[in-house]
């Protein structure tokens, strides 16, 4: 996805459209509150946000939906987070570790970076904690990933 800086959203809205994008289709309010211990009108307040910029459709007392804008970006937010958690195994950290940091740092990790890191490492398929897609990404392509 062209024009994706990496730093489109707060970290705690990233995270939203993560989770959203992880559960599938729909996802209630009252779900979305609940996995990140928020009340449920803040977590409504969070998405409101989110939709206005376009990330997701919110459809009151039904849920969210992400929007392909929305699909792209979390799409490019899983698999930063992938490739921050695969470095960060590299040097020594077990894998629910390495989520647990990454998560810290992903934030501060633009695109550019992302897919930088992603060349270097030769384009790996696999994290410690998920496969990583490369078809929303511009760092590879020919296509040319490691298996």
């Amino acid at each position: 996805m062209q024009g994706i800086t990496g730093y489109e959203l707060s970290s705690r809205k990233a995270e939203y459209l993560k989770y959203i994008h992880m559960q599938g289709d729909v996802v209630k309010t009252t779900e979305i509150a609940a996995n990140f211990s928020v009340a449920p009108s803040t977590a409504t307040k969070t998405l409101a946000e989110i939709a206005k910029a376009g990330y997701i459709e919110h459809t009151p007392y039904h849920g969210v939906r992400l929007t392909p804008t929305g699909t792209a970006y979390a799409r490019f937010l899983v698999r930063r987070h992938r490739i921050v958690a695969l470095v960060l195994s590299h040097y020594g950290l077990e894998p629910d570790e390495a989520c647990k940091e990454a998560k810290k740092i992903e934030p501060c990790v633009s695109k550019s970076l992302t897919d930088r890191i992603c060349a270097s490492l030769g384009h790996p398929m696999m994290s410690v904690c998920g496969e990583i897609e490369h078809d929303c990404c511009c760092c590879c392509p020919s296509g040319d990933h490691e298996t």
